[in-house]
């Protein structure tokens, strides 16, 4: 059968364009294929279902294949894996329930999003080794939870998730040990963001093994037995998140550009390959500030670049501007968060940089509620243009960091910026918050 549209993949990046196409063309035909059985899901929510914060892993789940379907008039074919894409005949071939199937297309978007990595050593079809992508993944982990009432839990990864599933397990009053195999948590932060990342789960109870790869991992007496660094250790389950890679081993390398296995598109999320666009953790994106592609898989990044694609493949010429790799998580009562370059990064694209760092109230300081925030920030010495923030702080102070996405966007000056008039009220921020008063200091300021 042949479509004018096809999306591989129903979920962030692939449903936003399937809304985009149905909007500028009202009648062609289009598939989405999925290869699970569940599409439109909130997986950055997945972790807060172990703790319960969110009751129940349903309440993750937007849409239906049927409702979806229904909403942008397109055939949505659940457990239908595309395992190769002949581009030249614009054919993809599909493993389905009832047997492998042909499916053409005039006009191909690849949204296949990022896997987990996997490690050789591991046996993760045991019954107590987890990941944490779907929500399958999230059930079975929180059936095993219900079931035996597991003591203890290792944590492969110091990441976001890892962190996460971290903080969670520790709100069910599971005993936690993450073990990293870099010298620091979050390794692409700063070494200040690392140690204040160590601190918080130490206060809440969390060890963590840095600089620790883990060797091997054997299953006996009901357990995980866990050797790193030649020292053996032993827990009940083990919560596999050592990262993701784009999920393109579908697709021949030689037939489409790719970098490290991300997808290569352009500012329009066309691909090397005439018809086909890419969108999501499965492809590169441009950076705003250097304008080299990069891939950072990531929630939003996904919705938008779907969303681009999805206009450009029905008939719109729309260019998008780029991201800045804003992020934030959540790590008990503290948020932890960044936007733009890192000093080393933006060295590396060939900035002369200035930096600074400080440390100002949330609030007004004598207000009862009022934290610590503490805010790094890197500038050019030629133009005074900040190019990256980083943050840690309350929960409540995470708008500095989008405040700051917002004026690196529009090339905005440490200059600029240390005048800037931001709100002030005790309740909700200092006169000087940290974001004003970091750029002031690049002028003598305080």
């Amino acid at each position: 059968m042949n479509y004018k549209y096809v999306i591989i993949g129903a979920d962030a990046a692939g449903n936003s364009a399937a809304g985009q196409i149905r909007r500028n063309d009202k009648e062609g035909s289009l598939a989405i294929l999925e290869k699970g059985d569940i599409v439109s899901y909130g997986a950055c929510g997945l972790p807060y279902t172990l703790s319960g914060e969110i009751p129940e892993t349903e309440k993750l789940i937007h849409f239906t294949a049927e409702s979806f379907g229904k909403k942008v008039h397109a055939d949505v074919l659940t457990r239908h894996e595309v395992v190769s894409v002949d581009f030249t005949t614009q054919t993809l071939s599909v493993k389905t329930p009832n047997g492998n199937r042909d499916i053409g297309y005039e006009k191909l978007l690849v949204a296949t999003g990022a896997s987990p990595i996997r490690l050789p050593f591991i046996d993760y079809s045991n019954e107590r080794v987890f990941e944490l992508k779907t929500v399958p993944d999230a059930n079975r982990l929180l059936s095993f939870i219900e079931t035996h009432q597991p003591r203890n839990a290792a944590i492969l990864g110091a990441g976001y998730i890892g962190l996460e599933v971290a903080e969670n397990l520790r709100m069910r009053g599971i005993e936690v040990t993450i073990f990293e195999a870099m010298e620091r948590p979050m390794p692409r932060l700063s070494a200040e963001f690392g140690e204040e990342i160590s601190r918080q789960l130490a206060a809440h109870g969390v060890t963590l093994h840095t600089n620790t790869p883990i060797e091997s991992v054997r299953f006996e007496n009901n357990s995980v037995q866990i050797t790193a660094k030649g020292q053996a250790y032993g827990f009940d389950f083990l919560v596999s998140a050592p990262g993701v890679r784009p999920a393109t081993s579908f697709l021949n390398p030689d037939s489409i550009a790719m970098q490290r296995g991300a997808i290569f598109v352009n500012a329009y999320g066309e691909t090397s390959v005439p018809n086909v666009y890419a969108a999501g953790d499965c492809a590169t994106v441009p950076h705003h500030l250097t304008k080299e592609p990069v891939w950072i898989p990531l929630g939003h990044t996904a919705n938008k670049t779907g969303r681009i694609a999805g206009m450009n493949m029905s008939g719109s010429r729309v260019s998008f501007p780029g991201v800045l790799g804003t992020q934030l998580f959540k790590l008990f009562d503290k948020m932890i968060a960044s936007t733009g370059l890192t000093a080393e990064e933006a060295e590396k694209a060939g900035f002369e940089i200035m930096k600074t760092n400080l440390v100002r109230p949330s609030k007004a300081g004598y207000y009862p509620s009022s934290g610590k925030v503490y805010l790094s920030m890197v500038a050019s010495t030629r133009s005074r243009e900040i190019l990256g923030v980083a943050m840690h702080g309350p929960l409540d102070s995470y708008g500095l960091i989008d405040a700051a996405a917002a004026l690196i966007s529009q090339k905005a000056t440490v200059d600029e910026v240390g005048w800037l008039d931001m709100a002030y009220a005790p309740p909700f921020a200092p006169v000087w918050n940290a974001l004003v008063s970091a750029a002031a200091k690049f002028s003598g300021g305080d």
